[in-house]
C-alpha cells in the first residue's frame, strides 16, 4: 500500500488571521446548509472540507456509534481513510473509539510511540504512513453519539485555538445530523421564535419588579432570579409568572438564598 503523502502544508499559529477568506468561506458553506436544511450528509460533507482546509489533515473521516452496538463510517475525505478507520472498528481500539467512550478530545502525537496504548491501530495506521491523530466528539445531549477523526502524515501538534475550532466544526456536524425534516419545520420556527420572544418580554418585566420591588439594580435582579431558578429547579418563564401574579415575593426569592 503506498504510503500517504500530506496534501498541503501543516497547520500553523497564523492561519486564520492571515487566511480570512478562507475561514469565513467555510463557515459560510456550512452554515448556508444548515440554514437550508440539507442532507445530513451534505452538511458533514462541508464540515470535512473545512478541517481540510482550515487545519490541514491528510485525511479524515467520521465515525458513527451504532445503538444496537459497534461503530460505521459515517464519511470520509477520500477512500484512503477507510484503511485507517477500518482498523478501529475491526479491532475495537483507537483514538474516535476512545473520544466517543469518553465523550472527550482524544489525541496521539505520535502513534509509534502510542503502540501500547493502540497496539493493532497504531500498527494499521502506521502501515498507511500516519503520524498523528486528533478524535473530536459528536456530543449530543451529554455523551456521544459519534467522531470525527483527523490523520497527520508528519508529527503535529495542535494548538489550543485549533483544538477549539476543531471540537466547533464537531458541534455543526453534530447539528447536522440532529436536523428536523418536519414538513412544518418553518412554521415551528417562527413559533418557537415567538414564544422565546414573549418569554425574554415577561422575564424582564419580572426583573423589573424585583428590582423595583427590593431597590436592585436589573442586573443584580437578574442575578438572583437565575440563581433561584438554578437552585430551586424552576425555570425562569415559571419564576417570571410568579413574580408578576404576586404568588412568588421578591423578598421570599431573595431570603432563601444559601
Amino acid at each position: 500500500m503506498t504510503a500517504l503523502r500530506e496534501p498541503r502544508a501543516a497547520p500553523h499559529a497564523d492561519l486564520v488571521r492571515t487566511a480570512p477568506e478562507v475561514f469565513s468561506d467555510c463557515v459560510a458553506a456550512i452554515t448556508a446548509r444548515l440554514a437550508a436544511r440539507h442532507d445530513r450528509l451534505s452538511v458533514l460533507d462541508a464540515v470535512i472540507t473545512a478541517y481540510g482546509d482550515l487545519l490541514a489533515p491528510a485525511v479524515s473521516g467520521t465515525l458513527i456509534a451504532d445503538p444496537r452496538g459497534g461503530y460505521a463510517l459515517l464519511s470520509a475525505s477520500d477512500d484512503r481513510v477507510r484503511f485507517i478507520e477500518l482498523p478501529q472498528i475491526q479491532f475495537d481500539q483507537g483514538p474516535c473509539l476512545d473520544s466517543i467512550t469518553g465523550n472527550t478530545l482524544v489525541d496521539s502525537l505520535d502513534l509509534e510511540a502510542d503502540r501500547v496504548r493502540w497496539p493493532r491501530f497504531a500498527k494499521a495506521a502506521a502501515n498507511e504512513g500516519i503520524r498523528s491523530a486528533y478524535a473530536f466528539p459528536l456530543s449530543l445531549d451529554g455523551r456521544a453519539v459519534g467522531g470525527i477523526n483527523l490523520f497527520f502524515t508528519r508529527r503535529t501538534e495542535l494548538v489550543g485555538w485549533q483544538l477549539r475550532l476543531g471540537q466547533s466544526l464537531a458541534n455543526l456536524a453534530t447539528l447536522g445530523l440532529t436536523q428536523e425534516r418536519d414538513p412544518r419545520r418553518v412554521e415551528r420556527l417562527a413559533e418557537q421564535t415567538m414564544t422565546a420572544l414573549n418569554d425574554r418580554v415577561h422575564i424582564g418585566q419580572a426583573i423589573g419588579v424585583l428590582a423595583g420591588d427590593l431597590g436592585l439594580t436589573p442586573e443584580v435582579a437578574r442575578h438572583w432570579l437565575y440563581e433561584y431558578s438554578s437552585r430551586t429547579g424552576r425555570s425562569p418563564r415559571e419564576l417570571a409568572q410568579a413574580l408578576t401574579d404576586g404568588s412568588l415575593a421578591p423578598a421570599d426569592l431573595v431570603a432563601q438564598d444559601g
